[in-house]
């Protein structure tokens, strides 16, 4: 998986978690946001599950945060699928297809390439679909029969897959990425261990077919071990140990979903800042994909006809003769599949390695097989136009960065929170508001953490994460003024105030009878321990935090390795005015300061110590 999970990423969740799915009933379905979808199933031996569909990241059994109210597209699928038994769960042909089968004889589809799409089926016919195409080789609109994007397993056996690499015209691994699904990091893994050189074209490496079969169908047994490692430099999760990138993982996971669910939590968030202009670029690129897979079976199939030019032309009459019989049935000729005889438009289908090619029966073999090379160069030119729209849209790239004046820095996920780093090396978040304040509890909150809040509704709800640091009382008491910081009372201009920790266990969203708890906020019960008289002043300072530097905002008295910083206090100066201030003093984006200062007004404090030895 990288950023978005590779056909044996597919296989291994299969494999692995693929009985424990069978005959559970599908309880709820849940819509996260308009690419993402929670399954809730229940089977009684493995108990209630979230099965996670992420149309462009993956899936997985993962905790979701999922709307308080159900979405009309959910409300759909629940109709469709609410009670109905899982009889079925495959990869089809090692793509990046999944196909759920229920009691019922319908179909949830997944197609995780490209946009992504969800699919439901009934007896075969789509009856819904997130997207509708029409494609060159299938349509997928409702009514339709759904017809999967590849027909052949590539790694079925040595025949097949040799087959597809005789026929391709790029190199081994550009084969093996996309023709073969094995995706770019898990077709230099084979190459690496089969001792082959990447670059190197397929007819180059003939005598070697066996050992890079070999190479794969070891790979795949091994991603059904039912592990995962994390290589954070690369942004990269895989099912087996990448050995061709020569260094050790980050993370090793003895249970493969706990490293899909690591890498959910942790997903790179420079994906998710990518501009339009980005995104842009990224879909050109698929399309040059898609173009270069359908001239290489265009040019391949043309080749075909050549050597085959007598039978073309018999095969030509035998469709002729068929329509004019009124017989335009599908049939067999040559091991191939002829199909979707249209009189009214004179053609036919041929489906050749998956593809499907319309041929003129009015027309001669000669005609035919040129309108088949003719296609294979529009593919070309279509390639050349997407390969010149890249290069303009890089141009638009440089014009943004420059606009910018500065390119974005990453954005990491624990920023989406008001955040800051204990003397003790404890990690302190905070929400910004009733959705952070939901999630961060729901989400990141464990049994081992601290629970804190400052004594005042409203208030931010704050999490010391234990994560195998000692919790002490000076952290407990820098959570405090943090949590207190950055409630009303700052913007209030109060010198002091009081707050309190729990332990996770006394936070519940269980109201008593007739009371009702709002988003974002929790019931707590039992003992609640107070402290009392705590200031409010906060520190901005900068921090290395993996090679980046970024501003932290934390209690005055916290120790940090950051020799910059900027004392600040409730005052009247408004948030844009301080930030600017602070930005000029720690050479930062004004931007970057203002949004991590608390709500209102602040005072930066000039006579500081440290402020003067900035100056």
């Amino acid at each position: 998986m990288k950023l978005k999970e590779s056909s044996l990423d597919f296989h291994a969740f299969i494999a692995i978690y693929g009985d424990t799915i069978l005959n559970s009933f599908i309880k709820k379905v849940y819509q996260v946001n308009q690419k993402e979808f929670v399954l809730q199933i229940y089977r009684s031996d493995v108990k209630k599950r979230d099965f996670f569909i992420s149309l462009n990241k993956g899936i997985g059994f993962y905790d979701a945060e999922k709307p308080e109210e159900a979405t009309q597209l959910s409300m759909l699928f629940r109709k469709q699928l609410s009670e109905k038994r899982i009889v079925g769960i495959e990869q089809i042909n090692f793509d990046r297809v999944v196909r759920i089968t229920l009691h019922t004889g319908q179909e949830i589809i997944l197609e995780l390439f490209g946009g992504g799409n969800l699919i439901l089926t009934d007896n075969g016919k789509i009856v819904f679909a997130m997207e509708q195409h029409v494609y060159k080789t299938r349509k997928v609109q409702i009514g339709e029969e759904y017809i999967p994007p590849a027909v052949i397993n590539p790694v079925a056996d040595l025949e097949t897959f040799s087959g597809i690499l005789d026929k391709s015209s790029a190199s081994i691994v550009k084969t093996l990425a996309t023709r073969v699904n094995l995706g770019g990091e898990i077709a230099e893994e084979a190459l690496y261990r089969a001792n082959i050189e990447k670059d190197k074209m397929p007819s180059e490496i003939k005598d070697q077919y066996q050992i890079l079969y070999d190479s794969i169908m070891g790979i795949i047994g091994e991603s059904s071990k039912n592990n995962a490692f994390y290589y954070e430099a690369e942004e990269l999760l895989s099912p087996v140990l990448l050995t061709a990138i020569n260094k050790e993982p980050d993370v090793k996971f003895e249970d493969f979903n706990e490293g899909i669910g690591f890498y959910l939590k942790h997903y790179p968030e420079n994906e998710k800042n990518k501009s339009s202009v980005e995104r842009r670029i990224e879909s050109q690129r698929r399309s040059i994909e898609e173009f270069n897979k359908l001239m290489q079976v265009y040019n391949e199939f043309g080749n075909y006809l050549k050597m085959s030019f007598p039978q073309l032309q018999k095969l030509i009459n035998i469709v002729y003769n068929n329509v004019k019989r009124n017989t335009p049935e599908d049939f067999k000729y040559m091991d191939m599949d002829i199909s979707d005889i249209n009189p009214g438009k004179n053609t036919f289908a041929i489906n050749y390695n998956g593809t499907k090619i319309i041929l003129n029966y009015r027309e001669s073999a000669g005609n035919n097989i040129n309108y088949v090379f003719n296609t294979a160069k529009d593919y070309k030119g279509k390639i050349e136009g997407a390969e010149k729209a890249i290069e303009e849209t890089k141009k638009l790239i440089v014009k943004e960065k420059q606009k910018a004046g500065k390119k974005k820095r990453v954005k990491y996920w624990f920023e989406s929170y008001h955040w800051f780093i204990s003397s003790s090396g404890n990690m302190i978040m905070a929400g910004r508001d009733a959705k952070t304040n939901e999630k961060l509890v729901k989400k990141h909150m464990s049994d081992d953490d601290i629970y804190v809040h400052a004594d005042l509704y409203g208030a931010p709800s704050t999490v010391i994460k234990h994560e195998g640091i000692e919790i002490t009382e000076e952290t407990i008491k820098e959570a405090c003024i943090f949590s207190i910081s950055l409630s009303r009372a700052w913007p209030a201009g109060i010198g002091s105030g009081t707050a309190y920790w729990v332990y996770p266990s006394q936070v519940s969203k269980t109201p008593e009878s007739g009371e009702f708890v709002s988003k974002g906020s929790w019931i707590v019960r039992g003992k609640r321990n107070y402290v009392l008289n705590i200031p409010l002043e906060l520190k901005v300072s900068i921090v290395d935090y993996k090679g980046n530097n970024i501003p932290m905002i934390s209690p005055a008295e916290t120790r940090t390795e950051s020799k910059k910083w900027v004392l600040i206090k409730p005052g009247n100066e408004k948030r844009s005015v301080a930030a600017e201030k602070i930005a000029k003093i720690l050479g930062i984006e004004k931007s970057e300061i203002e949004s991590i200062l608390p709500p209102g007004g602040s005072i930066v404090v000039e006579n500081s110590k440290e402020i003067k030895e900035l100056s």
